[in-house]
């Protein structure tokens, strides 16, 4: 059985699996996922969920279920440390190595970090949005 791993459990990853299974892959499929959340959506959490109007579900790609029926892997919480390319392996801290056939990076960005003087993400009301937690605490503040 052919074994596609996917890494990045944001919406790139999710659709990629969405879409091997739409157009007939039958293999296994498998999400890592750092974040211990479902893939989601990005864009709402500067939005409705930012603004306290859409409960956290609502930036969810697919429900918990969806993955399930689909017969997709989602290791949420689990992030890939290295990848053997010559002996197709993806290791993780959490969960050991897995053997792969094919790969997909899907890792996303991360926001540039400002370099100039007082702009640490340490000090109090510098505040940088990118998942769940960042838009948490924009809110808070």
């Amino acid at each position: 059985m052919t074994t596609f791993v996917i890494v990045g459990g944001g919406l790139a990853g999710a659709k990629a699996a969405e879409t091997l299974r739409s157009e007939g892959f039958d293999g296994s499929v498998v999400i890592f996922n750092r974040e211990s959340d479902l893939p989601y959506e990005r864009p709402p959490l500067s939005k409705g969920y930012l603004l306290g109007k859409d409960p956290k579900e609502s930036a969810y790609v697919h429900p918990a279920s969806w993955y399930e029926e689909q017969r997709i892997d989602l290791r949420s919480g689990v992030t890939v440390t290295a990848i053997d390319r010559a002996a197709h392996v993806v290791a993780t801290f959490e969960a050991g190595t897995m053997q792969y056939d094919k790969l997909l990076l899907a890792t996303g960005a991360s926001p540039r970090q400002l370099t100039i003087p007082g702009a640490s993400a340490e000090l109090k009301g510098v505040l940088y949005l990118r998942d769940f937690p960042d838009a948490g605490a924009l809110r808070d503040a």
